[in-house]
């Protein structure tokens, strides 16, 4: 490990080798089942399995915070050589976050009770990093204590820094019960719950939800999973998930390892012997949170997805989960049951560097030039 920034009472030290960070899963996990704030992708399984799959031809900068030999704090970055203008970038990101995968919810683990003076010295390390261009963090949690101080170090170094909304999620709050869940809804929302059901039952009387739990046959369920995605998708003509080598290994490893953990939960419904539809969603503290979905198109008049949908909602009811969160994405069905919004943010700071601008004019001005290029064409066709 090499030290970044001492401080006072913390120091920060930094991993670069993917070995170096297999090795700390047990206290990764430690500090992270504490912290006060936590997702699932800012776990170790999320992150060192998506470095696994993702991190070659790109840097690893693990930042680990001590007190001691107290671990504190961990924060998870890579450097990504990227090409804008025919000019080399070298953008600093969450381990997590890039390829293909879109997590949400990303950050530093920290400390519970500590996390300010942690993200603090964090922050001040990440600033005296050689080696990028562009800090490009995205989807982080606004109430984190890294999210304001890594944008308050950039400012006081003078660095061009920008933060914002990264997504806006639809998440429902879940009820003590089935029944007063059935109750909140509009009564012609509650008719339609109840209707799919039973209309389903009474054409297939054999037809069962339930969740795959066995650790031994999960690579079939996440076929099974994979066939109904693509199929659903290709049926309406649009792109879908589990399309690239690294997206597939990716997930079959984390799902493997979050089974074992108690944190996935695979819900399938079985029509005819033959399972038509599939939710994928992590469990996480008091939350079930939607990762992706499949459905036989050839069951679409039984509306196997909306069927599945309520059984999910009423299992996690029992389980006693206090939200479902339907992470990003726009669904109308989301909006339709969701019962509030929250937000994820970014922040983007900028060294004076000739790769950062490249990234200013690829990214900012030649789209606004090309909106207002646009607006003023369309305003004198008008």
């Amino acid at each position: 490990m090499t030290q970044v920034a001492p401080d006072d009472t913390i120091h920060v030290c930094m991993i670069e080798s993917g070995d170096a960070l297999a090795d700390l899963g047990e206290r990764w996990e430690r500090l992270h089942a504490d912290a006060r704030l936590a997702s699932v992708f800012s776990g170790f399984d999320w992150q060192h399995l998506w470095w696994r799959n993702y991190g070659r031809g790109r840097q690893l900068r693990l930042l680990l915070a001590f007190d001691g030999e107290a671990l504190v704090g961990i924060l998870p970055l890579h450097v990504e050589r990227v090409r804008m203008l025919c000019w080399p970038v070298r953008q600093l990101r969450f381990v997590g976050t890039g390829g293909d995968t879109s997590p949400d919810d990303l950050g530093p683990v920290l400390m519970r009770g500590r996390e300010s003076e942690v993200a603090q010295a964090l922050a001040k390390a990440v600033m005296e990093l050689a080696g990028w261009d562009v800090l490009a963090l995205t989807d982080m949690n606004p109430a984190c204590a890294f999210t304001t101080a890594i944008e308050a170090v950039a400012r006081r170094s003078r660095l061009a820094c920008r933060s914002g909304c990264s997504e806006r999620i639809a998440f429902m709050r879940l009820p003590t019960s089935w029944d007063d869940w059935l109750a909140s809804l509009h009564r012609d929302r509650r008719y339609r719950v109840r209707n799919i059901r039973k209309k389903l039952v009474a054409a297939h009387p054999d037809a069962r939800f339930f969740v795959w739990n066995d650790a031994t046959t999960l690579d079939a369920g996440i076929d099974r999973l994979m066939y109904l995605h693509r199929k659903r998708w290709r049926a309406s003509g649009e792109s879908h998930g589990f399309s690239s080598s690294e997206y597939v290994a990716f997930h079959r490893a984390v799902m493997a390892a979050c089974l074992a953990r108690d944190r996935l939960r695979l819900y399938c419904l079985e029509i005819g012997g033959n399972i038509a539809a599939m939710f994928y969603f992590y469990r996480f503290r008091d939350s079930v949170y939607l990762m992706q979905s499949g459905f036989d198109p050839d069951y679409a008049d039984l509306k196997p997805g909306q069927v599945l949908l309520g059984h999910v909602i009423e299992h996690a009811i029992g389980e006693g989960h206090a939200m479902l969160d339907f992470l990003r994405g726009e669904h109308r069905y989301k909006d339709e049951l969701a019962t509030g919004k929250r937000e994820t943010v970014f922040v983007q700071v900028q060294r004076i560097r000739l790769g950062a601008l490249a990234y200013q004019v690829r990214r900012r001005w030649l789209p606004a030039l090309k909106r207002s290029f646009k607006a003023k064409l369309n305003a004198s066709g008008s």
